[in-house]
């Protein structure tokens, strides 16, 4: 027999799994950095981001064998170098933020150590680069995508320490188990059930311990990092830009389920210079300051008016503005800033608030009609005042409300004129023009809701009516999963708002509804799941603080209690009771019978689960859906029943030499039928001898007790 050498591995086998689960774990770190929109504004921060994503596809062609690696790596010093000299003047000059010429360096040594990596010191260096690049998307990032990416880096991150573990031990041996080439399915399953096992103990931590603090670099981000919201001022088209967006803006959810269905505004626009709205006036008003959280945003006598009172709960996201969104009349204002500010227009900005996160809610009303005071003439005036316009458009004006006998009626008939006579569209003008305005209710005919209020505005300030123009959005879509409102950017709306006497400021909105609105698609399905998935992040992760926490364990512990022993059979709950004779400790002789027999449990599980292996064997043979590791099982069930008889098959005979060896008689016979049938089902796939070897087993089972002296001895 020749000699045994050393056994050797396939060679590159480990080492290509450990560079593969780098390589995964930078990939995963690049997709939450790209996934974070951060560095997609400006060509500088695409530029690094495609150099990145480049070199991490050449680095796995290599892997794959598909393209050689480079021959010399000498250059890559030099590129160090002059970047070093670089990132100054990337954080002084052209960048302008730390944050981001960070985030070019992060790049920067990404592809460089990617592309000349060769020792084990480079492959860590990777690790702590990857590390890096995730901890970086954490801080701008607040996407639900990013818990995906981090579970991937997570995986890739066990299965690179595994693997380096293993190189690291292998260093300066050539010996191995023969079963290296399977190393990687080994190494990957192990990743499996080792990430598995800490993303479960992670996410029972999690909510345990509170988020008491955002992220810590958050305050270095710009205004301008963050996604676009409204402005104080509106241009005539940049509501149907905005419209033509899908981003989640905000969520609100009603206590009460029947709530009306009510548009979001954040302010009123007076001033119009015939191109845009704009207020003057925004940052002048109250400034209110909560008492315990809490502001009131109205006087005593306007609280004992009549009306309909709701509350609701409105999440931020997108936006970059500092105006609230409100449905309705406002009246009381919980909100966690330490100031509140009211424009003339009654709207409300927070100025100290993170646009990404903030949460406040509202206790408002739907006000029954009343008769408030007349309009101050100063404010009359301001509502009033006009650019130079069309004089064909205050024509139609009067000609639209000739006859008209109060305020009230004119504004409906202009309203209704406008709905009735012109088609909603987002398209944009064709070509430019001087007038807008006039283009639109003269020759075009069509357009977005801004043209039809700063259209009505302008009418019902032709014909001596004060009016402005409110801006903010629809009521959004409802989910049913969740119980909030989506609002998105595409929900972005401006109405009008007329003062009539005897009612105050009334809202009239003069744009027809979209021809070109479609029925719920499947990706409309989808998307109310994603929906979910999101609004669970924002409220159980980011915004996971010890308020969440508390009502989690009193949400807990209200289901404990709805399925508490009341539900539970009666023996069940005497068993907790303490009572009977001599006041037995009930409960605890419970806990105590449990706790044994799960031990016991434990302790014979090889016998319990070799029974119930044997039990299924010979319910499958019955059944006839037996397979031959089946027929295994019922051999070495026959074997124990003989051995209870007094035979006992010595391990070196096969299972026919052994039935040759018995005695004649009933029970050598028995076995002798039950190992032929054996031999034809397990090694012959006959399935009629399956059956019969069912048979067989049960003349052995009925054999009488005996005693005879044991296979193989004289």
């Amino acid at each position: 027999m020749a000699g045994n050498g050393p056994l050797t591995r396939p060679p590159g086998a480990p080492e290509r799994f450990h560079e593969s689960a780098v390589l995964l774990m930078l990939g995963a770190a690049w997709c939450a950095l790209a996934g974070s929109g951060f560095l997609s504004d400006k060509p500088q921060d695409l530029l690094f981001l495609a150099s990145a994503g480049g070199a991490l596809l050449w680095r796995a062609m290599v892997v794959a064998g598909l393209v050689p690696a480079p021959a010399s790596t000498e250059w890559a010093n030099a590129a160090t170098l002059a970047y070093l000299l670089y990132y100054p003047a990337d954080t002084l000059w052209v960048s302008r933020d730390f944050l981001r010429a960070t985030l070019h360096l992060v790049f920067f040594v990404f592809v460089i150590k990617i592309l000349v990596a060769r020792t084990a010191r480079d492959f860590l260096l990777l690790k702590l680069v990857a590390f890096l690049a995730l901890l970086a998307a954490s801080i701008v990032s607040a996407s639900l995508t990013y818990l995906v990416f981090l579970c991937v880096f997570l995986a890739a991150a066990i299965a690179a320490l595994a693997s380096e573990e293993i190189l690291r031990s292998q260093a300066g041996r050539r010996t191995v188990a023969a079963g290296a080439a399977r190393l990687p399915v080994r190494l990957a399953r192990l990743t499996a059930v080792s990430s598995l096992a800490v993303l479960g103990l992670t996410a029972a931590l999690f909510f345990f311990l509170p988020r008491t603090a955002r992220a810590a670099f958050e305050h270095l981000l710009k205004p301008s990092a963050r996604s676009a919201g409204f402005a104080p001022e509106v241009l005539l088209g940049q509501v149907g830009e905005i419209r033509q967006q899908t981003a989640t803006v905000f969520h609100a959810r009603f206590l009460d389920p029947r709530a009306p269905a009510l548009k979001w505004r954040a302010t009123a626009l007076g001033e119009f210079d015939g191109w845009r709205w704009y207020s003057s006036q925004t940052r002048e008003g109250r400034a209110l300051r909560p008492v315990e959280g809490l502001v009131k945003l109205l006087d005593d006598d306007q609280l004992r008016l009549p009306g309909r009172r709701f509350t609701y709960e409105v999440l931020l996201h997108n936006t970059n503005s500092d105006w609230l969104f409100l449905a309705g009349k406002p009246e009381y204002l919980r909100v966690s800033t330490p100031v509140v500010l009211e424009s003339a227009a009654t709207g409300y900005r927070v100025p100290l608030a993170a646009g990404e996160g903030f949460r406040y809610v509202v206790h408002a009303t739907l006000p029954e009609a009343s008769s408030p005071a007349p309009l101050p003439p100063g404010e009359r005036n301001f509502y009033l005042r006009l650019p130079v316009v069309d004089s064909r458009v205050l024509d139609l004006a009067r000609q639209i409300t000739a006859g008209a006998r109060s305020d009230a009626e004119r504004a409906a008939r202009i309203e209704s004129w406008l709905l009735g006579n012109f088609r909603y569209s987002l398209q944009a003008l064709d070509r430019e023009v001087d007038d807008p305005l006039a283009y639109f209710l003269l020759e075009g005919r069509q357009g977005h809701c801004e043209y039809f209020a700063s259209a009505m505005a302008v009418m019902l300030r032709a014909v001596w009516v004060p009016a402005r123009v409110a801006v903010g959005y629809r009521e959004g879509s409802y989910n049913s999963l969740t119980g909030w409102h989506v609002v998105r950017a595409s929900d972005a709306h401006a109405w009008v708002e007329a003062w009539i006497d005897g009612r105050g400021w009334t809202e009239y909105d003069p744009t027809p509804p979209d021809p070109e609105q479609s029925a719920a698609s499947l990706w409309d399905r989808i998307s109310v799941w994603s929906d979910a998935l999101g609004v669970f992040w924002q409220e159980w992760v980011l915004g996971y603080d010890l308020d969440r926490q508390l009502s989690l364990a009193m949400h807990m512990d209200r289901s404990r209690r709805r399925v508490a022993w009341m539900r539970w059979p009666d023996w069940l709950r005497k068993l907790r009771t303490p009572g009977g004779a001599g006041g037995a400790p009930w409960p605890m002789a419970g806990i105590l019978i449990l706790a044994g027999a799960a031990l016991a449990a434990y302790r014979y599980r090889r016998a319990l689960l070799r029974q119930w292996r044997v039990l299924r064997g010979s319910r499958n043979l019955r059944r006839g859906v037996a397979t031959p590791h089946d027929a295994a099982v019922i051999y070495e069930k026959m074997l124990a029943r003989l051995r209870a008889l007094g035979f006992e098959k010595p391990p070196w005979m096969t299972p026919a030499e052994f039935a040759a060896c018995l005695p004649e008689g009933e029970a050598g016979s028995a076995v002798s039928g039950f190992t032929s049938c054996y031999h034809a089902f397990r090694f012959g796939a006959d399935r009629g001898a399956a059956l019969e070897l069912a048979s067989w087993m049960d003349r052995i089972e009925r054999l009488p007790a005996r005693r005879g002296r044991h296979a193989g001895r004289p």
